[in-house]
């Protein structure tokens, strides 16, 4: 059981309300926002099903906003099923490897895959079935081991040249169902439920920066461009913070 601090408590609401407003601008994020500061107060298997409840509600409200494409579907189904088996492999991976490793790979990953998307670098990688496999499998490796799952899926979709609202629809379902998973698995291997209260305590603030988004998009009119370098700066600026921290203690 993880004790009450204000700290902790405060944390968790500022990381829950930049993380809904990374999700709904974007399709993803959510988890890559949360995740890395989490890490400071919170076990992986703790944090992991708060994070990946809040994105699944998240998910839920946005599922009949944006519809995944009948093409995308198998898709889908492919990057969930390897991701599922992988999961439990991640959460194991994370038990056994040094929270600090922990904290430097998590932020290394999210700069550079923010970086990567940023520069534009001009890949043509089509979708394929073993492709989906694959980039399911290491999603689901990532997530269980570090708390965040969407680096390579996003990649994969930017780099395959779908259009923005339709590889979002796709990322922000795959997102929703590894978060199901997330949380089961999780729950069963040592994170318990004792979880539940910090996330009925987070939930408010991840829905609030969901509001906040969705007041942002109504009253100015965002470039598809522009919201994507929004949230790449955000996520940079918020894993660069705790690397910085991680550097000075």
């Amino acid at each position: 059981m993880i004790e009450f601090s204000w700290i902790t408590a405060s944390i968790l609401l500022f990381s829950a309300a930049l993380g809904g407003l990374v999700r709904r601008l974007s399709g993803f994020g959510g988890a890559l926002i949360m995740s890395p500061l989490l890490m400071w107060f919170f076990p992986v298997p703790f944090f992991l099903p708060i994070v990946m409840s809040a994105e699944l509600l998240g998910g839920m409200w946005l599922f009949t906003q944006w519809k995944v494409n009948k093409e995308d579907i198998p898709s889908l189904y492919r990057m969930w099923v390897l991701a599922a088996i992988l999961l439990p492999f991640g959460i194991f991976l994370g038990g056994v490897v040094p929270l600090t490793a922990l904290k430097i790979t998590t932020g290394i990953v999210v700069i550079a895959f923010s970086i990567f998307l940023l520069i534009r670098v001009n890949l043509a990688i089509t979708l394929s079935a073993f492709r989906d496999y694959l980039i399911g499998a290491l999603s689901g490796l990532l997530l269980g081991s570090c708390g965040i799952g969407g680096p390579p899926v996003a990649l994969y979709l930017n780099a395959s040249g779908l259009e923005f609202e339709r590889s979002r629809a796709l990322l922000s379902q795959f997102v929703s169902g590894v978060c199901l998973l997330a949380i089961v698995a999780a729950s069963l291997m040592g994170g318990g439920i004792d979880w539940l209260p910090w996330l009925l305590f987070a939930l408010p603030a991840y829905f609030f920066g969901m509001f906040l988004a969705k007041t942002l998009l109504e009253r100015r009119e965002l470039s598809a461009s522009a919201i994507k370098k929004f949230c790449l700066y955000l996520l940079i600026v918020n894993a660069a913070f705790n690397l910085g921290v991680l550097a000075l203690l």
